[in-house]
C-alpha cells in the first residue's frame, strides 16, 4: 500500500484498505484468546532514526483489532533498554495506551518444543509470544549486518527474551544455521498477520546506524518470507541476497518467488527505489560450509572507531562470545573469539563499530554475485 507519511489517519487508511483486500480482519485474526502485536524495539530511538517500528502503524493496527473485541496486547525483547523504556522513548507506549492495547515486557520464559523444525527443536521464548493466540508481526524494514536485511522473518527473533538471543548467536554461529533458525521460529509460532513498515526504511549499514530512506510504502501478508522478498523487489535488491530468504526458497517455507505471490494493492514497480544499499557485513551464501575459519577473512570484520567509542561498554555485554573489554576506556576485540555475528555493531549507541571488508571478502562478494546469476 502507499502511504507516504505516518499520519495517523493515512497510516490506518492504508492498513484498512490492505486488511479489506485480505479478506478482511476479522477473517484474519482468531476471534478467541489474545492476540499480540510484535513490533520492532530494538534500542531507545527517536522514531526519527527509524530503528524502530513507527507507532503510527502500532496504534492503527491495535485500534482495528480492539474493534472485533480482542484482548490485544504489544511487547518486544531489546536489543539494548528493557521493553516498557524503550517503548516509551520511540512513542510506542503512548501509541498502545491511545489504543487501549497493553504493553507487555517480555521477562517471563518458557520453553517450547518444535519436534517439525529443521534444526531447532526447542526454543526458549517469552511466555506471552509462546501462549498468544495469534501474532501480528509489525517489522520494520533495515539492512542488517549480519542477515544482510531484517523485515518480518528476522523481526519474530525478538520473541526470544534477553540474553537467550546471544546463546542462539553462540549455539548457530554460521549464518547458514541462523537461517534456518529464524525459519523455524517462524514456522513455530506462525504470525497470523506481517505488516512491514517501509514508509520510512533504513539502508547501509543497518539495523542501527544505516541512512534513513523514504520508500513511502507499507507491506502486508498472511506470509512474512512473501512480505521481505516484495520489499526487496522494491528495492530492487535480488530476494536471493538475504541469506533466509534463500534457506527459504530450498526449504519451501513461504513464497521467494515474485510470479508465484498475489501481490494486490498499488503497483510495485510504483512504490520501487533507486541506489538501496546493502551493508557490508554478511557472508556470501554459497561459501556457508567453507568453514569457520575461513567465514573469518571472507567476512567483514567488525573495528572499534576508537574517536567515536565512549567506553559505555554495550558492545561488551552484547557480545555473544565475550571478547570484548574496555581498555583504556575504549572497546577492544579478541579477533581470535570473534564469532562475526555483529551484534556490536547492532547495539553500540554511539555508532562507534564500523564493519570493514578486506580483499578475500570482496573476493566472496564476487563468487557469490556469480554464484546467484547461474
Amino acid at each position: 500500500m502507499k502511504c507516504v507519511s505516518y499520519d495517523p489517519e493515512e497510516v490506518s487508511t492504508a492498513l484498512d484498505r490492505a486488511f479489506s483486500l485480505l479478506g478482511g480482519i476479522e477473517s484474519l485474526i482468531p476471534a478467541d484468546g489474545r492476540c499480540l502485536l510484535k513490533p520492532n524495539l530494538l534500542s531507545p530511538s527517536e522514531v526519527s532514526q527509524a530503528i524502530t517500528t513507527h507507532p503510527a502503524l502500532v496504534e492503527a493496527t491495535g485500534r482495528a483489532i480492539r474493534k472485533l473485541g480482542i484482548d490485544v496486547v504489544a511487547g518486544d525483547s531489546p536489543g539494548r533498554g528493557d521493553t516498557l523504556k524503550v517503548a516509551e522513548v520511540c512513542g510506542i507506549a503512548e501509541a498502545c495506551r491511545r489504543a487501549d492495547v497493553r504493553l507487555v515486557p517480555f521477562d517471563d520464559e518458557i520453553t517450547v518444543r518444535h519436534p517439525t523444525g529443521a534444526i531447532c527443536k526447542e526454543f526458549t521464548l517469552a511466555r506471552e509470544a509462546a501462549l498468544a493466540r495469534s501474532i501480528v508481526n509489525i517489522a520494520k524494514m533495515k539492512t542488517h549486518g549480519f542477515m544482510a536485511f531484517t523485515g518480518a522473518v528476522k523481526n519474530m527473533f525478538g520473541c526470544i527474551p534477553g540474553t537467550k538471543k546471544a546463546r542462539m548467536h553462540l549455539r548457530y554461529q554460521e549464518p547458514a544455521d541462523f537461517c534456518v533458525m529464524l525459519l523455524d521460529i517462524v514456522t513455530l509460532l506462525k504470525p497470523a498477520l506481517s505488516i512491514l513498515d517501509a514508509v520510512i526504511a533504513m539502508d547501509g549499514d543497518g539495523p542501527s546506524h544505516g541512512r534513513v530512506r523514504r520508500f513511502g510504502a507499507i507491506l502486508v501478508s498472511t506470509d512474512p518470507v512473501a512480505v521481505d522478498t516484495v520489499s526487496l523487489v522494491l528495492a530492487k535488491v535480488d530476494p536471493m541476497r538475504v541469506p533466509y530468504l534463500k534457506a527459504a526458497r530450498e526449504l519451501g517455507i513461504g513464497q521467494t518467488r515474485l510470479d508465484e505471490i498475489e501481490v494486490l494493492g498499488d503497483p510495485v514497480e510504483e512504490l520501487a527505489v533507486d541506489d538501496f544499499e546493502m551493508p557490508k557485513g554478511g557472508t556470501p551464501s554459497p561459501l556457508f560450509k567453507w568453514g569457520a575459519k575461513f567465514r573469518r577473512v571472507a567476512t567483514a570484520t567488525p573495528v572499534i572507531d576508537r574517536p567515536k567509542c565512549t567506553g559505555c561498554g554495550q558492545c561488551v555485554t552484547s557480545c555473544p562470545p565475550q571478547v570484548i573489554a574496555i581498555a583504556g576506556k575504549k572497546a577492544a576485540i579478541d579477533y581470535n573469539g570473534c564469532i562475526r555475528c555483529y551484534c556490536c555493531q547492532e547495539m553500540c549507541p554511539a555508532g562507534a563499530v564500523t564493519l570493514s571488508r578486506g580483499g578475500l571478502a570482496r573476493l566472496a562478494d564476487r563468487v557469490f554475485d556469480s554464484f546467484n546469476r547461474r
